[in-house]
């Protein structure tokens, strides 16, 4: 996998700093056809997937807005437009290769299950979060870009059958430890891991967990790597984390081409096919 090292040499001082990859092999061994890579790029033999631990991401995008508000006032989500602006301008390092790109983001064309992806790659454990947990960030985990491409003279070899992918085992972290149970307000851990309905339900009952996760913020692993107040606000309420960029960069809202997207329980709790099933 000599493509991946320059690559995310490239990508690290942006903040994207955890880089793993698979065999596409292994992948394709727990997709459906429509998410294997004969259908996404037929021929790969890689996959790489790409990820934020900390706030780094969030700083460096910080920077790239106060050097230019046009990035926030041009841009429905200007977060993931950074993202995908900066790693394209990295994806010179790989050449000609041919490859394609696969962004984490919810108006992406293709929607692959990054959690899997990311599991295989070697980034981040399961958790009773539902999000995937690294031993140095904790739940402070972003995953962001994914790239399928084809090694010159690699071995495709025989694909792997397939199977039906089961949940992958709890972090050892998580075992003993119910520090997210007890922290969450709207009781969302009925059997010891997050149950997504259990969480939007409570979402139409309360505002307590309109900007932030109080669940995610209970986990010891990583504190010191949280994400920074702003940042968890935009993530969990578009709306309010626009208006505090407009703020800080002093654009007035009426210059601002986007308004955000508050919190919007009944348009996120509908199911997205990552699998291709």
């Amino acid at each position: 996998m000599n493509a991946l090292a320059p690559l995310a040499a490239a990508l690290a001082p942006t903040g994207l700093n955890l880089t793993g990859s698979v065999r596409s092999r292994e992948w394709d061994a727990v997709m459906a056809p429509a998410r294997q890579t004969s259908a996404l790029l037929p021929g790969a033999t890689t996959i790489a997937v790409f990820a934020n631990g900390g706030p780094s991401l969030w700083r460096a995008f910080l920077a790239d807005l106060d050097a230019d508000p046009r990035g926030l006032i041009d841009e429905a989500n200007p977060f993931d437009a950074f993202v995908r602006r900066v790693v394209l301008a990295a994806d010179a390092s790989l050449g000609d290769l041919p490859r394609r790109w696969f962004w984490a983001a919810a108006d992406a064309e293709v929607h692959v299950d990054f959690r899997m992806l990311a599991h295989l790659a070697g980034i981040g454990h399961a958790s009773r979060l539902g999000l995937l947990l690294d031993d140095r960030f904790g739940p402070w985990l972003g995953l962001r870009a994914a790239c399928f491409w084809v090694e010159p003279g690699a071995e495709l070899g025989e694909p792997l059958p397939p199977v039906s992918p089961a949940e992958p085992p709890l972090s050892e972290h998580c075992v003993g430890c119910s520090r997210c149970v007890q922290g969450c307000p709207g009781a969302a851990f009925p059997a010891g891991r997050w149950a997504v309905d259990t969480c939007s339900t409570f979402h139409h009952l309360s505002d307590a967990c309109t900007s932030r996760c109080q669940a995610r913020e209970a986990c010891p692993i990583g504190a010191e790597q949280r994400y920074d107040a702003d940042e968890i606000v935009y993530h969990y309420n578009r709306a309010a984390g626009r208006e505090a960029l407009r703020r800080r960069l002093g654009v007035p809202q009426g210059v601002d081409r986007f308004d955000g997207i508050g919190p919007h329980w009944g348009d996120w709790r509908k199911r997205v096919d990552v699998k291709g099933g």
